[in-house]
């Protein structure tokens, strides 16, 4: 007799459903001194659980529709065994009331592979490698025919990259174990929620043919993945632009990054349910608009700044809300047509925009929605890191950008006609604001607190002078009864 526990059915179902779909409808559990082994075997995959508690010595083939049955969020034990021949049984109680259950015994297949069998050297992994794994299986295109875009590249210097054709990322830093860039295939083991945040080992098999699989261990679980031999994938580190020159940067807080994730659904669809115009104009601004609104409109970012020139995109809404919820900080904008870049010190995540004359001007008639301030969102925005500009080989001079030659220009005419004025900062003790960005933030603060206060003021007295209304109305019908009487 086997014992698991309602709650360890529960999510045994969800992981192998999760993992293999429709694609298998048996399991093989078995006990002994080694403790519970489950085991399920797909076209490219196979996947084990292990509990290493030994149970006396039991094996059997179920149908998952056992763990369908008996399934629960609590940890009742559930007992399964072999009744009779051709028929197994699962009994347990539920509520209180005790429950048994029988199920035809399935029929091993003979003609079925063998398990296979664990590699000979593992190599160890932090527990981001799974947060990196399911990041880049959600930027796959498993429909993609031409190149291997449903894959995930796995390379020899530790980087891992995927790709559907509209975005990328890229993250290095880990260990494959691998002498050779490898393509592992299609999974959606990676994106369980089930899956504990515990470091991950990494194995490589090859059988006699030279078919390669890679092989992931992260707490009870072992999965074996198949990887794709003759598929070309894309040399992603030429897609990565330099943003040396950007025009444009947009830093994102940590409070508007789940403000933008949580709303971004207040917003209205465009034609193709995915247009997002964001604007950067002094303000952070997302604007959209549909055919069933008469209005756009706006989700304004008040705790994230803009860096460089004003610039206007219009971009696909889900890449921009997956790295806000990635958490990037800091998203590069070329121009409005080249692919905005979000970067941090690891990960590189990038995606194509769409047409600039795709992007929604602003009106004085948009609804709005702002974020509320976080009066300590400068602690959640990163330092800007310093760079190095590129030299000039000929003049060996760093090579200005276009802002600063702007910049430059216009400092050489004002100190053409206007003497040089030095300034120097100085610290304030009061705690008021003594920088020129400081007093402009602050002006808008308090700019935006009186209109506020003026929109309930012209409410108020709206509401009054209906009400004044109607109560000169029930004066005049009280006159009028009173005639008539």
């Amino acid at each position: 007799m086997i014992q698991i526990t309602r709650q360890l059915a529960k999510l045994l179902r969800s992981v192998i459903k999760r993992t293999f779909g429709r694609q298998i409808s048996l399991i093989s559990v078995r006990t002994g001194d080694d403790g519970l082994v489950v085991e399920v075997q797909g076209a490219n995959q196979c996947l084990r659980y292990h509990d290493p508690h030994p149970q006396d010595a039991e094996s059997l083939l179920l149908p998952l529709q056992v763990l369908d049955d008996v399934q629960g969020s609590k940890a009742e034990p559930v007992f399964l065994n072999a009744r009779r021949t051709g028929v197994v049984g699962a009994s347990w109680q539920e509520n209180g009331v005790f429950r048994d259950l029988e199920y035809d015994a399935p029929e091993p297949n003979p003609d079925a592979p063998t398990f296979p069998a664990l590699p000979a050297a593992f190599v160890p992994n932090g527990p981001e490698l799974l947060t990196a794994l399911r990041n880049a299986y959600e930027t796959t295109d498993m429909e993609s025919k031409r190149y291997a875009l449903g894959c995930v590249q796995l390379r020899q210097d530790g980087a891992l990259a995927a790709t559907d054709g509209r975005q990328m990322f890229r993250q290095p830093g880990f260990q494959f174990g691998c002498d050779q860039a490898v393509l592992i295939q299609p999974s959606r083991f990676f994106t369980c929620k089930e899956l504990p945040a515990e470091p991950m080992r990494i194995g490589n098999l090859s059988d006699d043919k030279g078919v390669a699989t890679v092989v992931f261990e992260i707490g009870p679980w072992t999965l074996w993945l198949g990887t794709e031999r003759e598929g070309r994938f894309p040399d992603v580190d030429s897609i990565i632009p330099s943003t040396d020159y950007c025009k444009s940067t947009l830093r994102l807080s940590l409070a508007d990054a789940r403000f933008l994730v949580d709303n971004l659904h207040r917003l209205p669809n465009g034609d193709t349910h995915r247009e997002l115009t964001l604007d950067l104009n002094g303000s952070v601004v997302l604007r959209a608009a549909s055919t069933s609104t008469p209005r756009p409109a706006e989700m304004i970012l008040r705790n994230s700044i803009k860096q460089g020139d004003d610039i206007r995109i219009c971009t696909d809404r889900q890449f921009l809300a997956r790295a806000a919820a990635m958490g990037f900080a800091e998203i590069h904008l070329p121009d409005s047509e080249s692919p905005a870049v979000a970067q941090d010190s690891s990960r590189t995540y990038l995606w194509m925009l769409l047409s600039p004359k795709d992007a929604i001007k602003p009106t004085d008639d948009c609804v709005r929605i702002e974020s509320p301030l976080d009066y300590g969102h400068r602690n959640s925005l990163p330092p800007i890191p310093p760079r190095t500009k590129p030299v000039n080989r000929i003049a060996n001079q760093p090579v200005p950008s276009a802002s600063s030659q702007s910049a430059t220009t216009a400092t050489s005419a004002q100190s053409a006609s206007e003497p040089t004025v030095r300034r120097r900062e100085r610290t304030n003790s009061n705690g008021k604001a003594t920088t020129s960005l400081e007093q402009a933030i602050s002006l808008r603060d308090q700019l935006r607190s009186a209109l506020t206060c003026s929109k309930e003021l012209i409410s108020t007295i709206k509401t009054e002078k209906r009400g004044q209304k109607s109560l000169k109305l029930a004066l005049a019908s009280l006159k009028q009864l009173q005639a008539v009487a």
